[in-house]
């Protein structure tokens, strides 16, 4: 079970850029995630490729997902997690 919390959201052509601040779990290319909406419902994404930044001294990396489907715009804070 992945689980996080949206850092920032951009929307681009065709994609949407999720920037994780916190995560705990295992998560792929292919894997279905739900995605908490401000209006209290879910939006489902598919994970289509991921980024590990670098940090100095850091726990965890920094990770950013590139995500099809999404077609809604998560706040800050929002909770991501595995659909399954």
């Amino acid at each position: 079970m992945f689980r996080a919390t949206l850092r920032q959201h951009y929307a681009l052509s065709g994609v949407d850029l999720l920037v994780l601040d916190a995560y705990d779990g295992d998560v792929g290319p292919g894997d279905a995630l739900t995605v908490a909406l401000p209006d209290g419902g879910e939006a489902s994404c598919t994970v289509r490729d991921l980024a590990w930044g670098s940090a100095m001294n850091a726990t965890q990396p920094p990770l950013t997902l590139i995500v099809e489907g999404l077609g809604a715009q998560p706040a800050v804070g929002a909770e991501i997690r595995s659909a399954t």
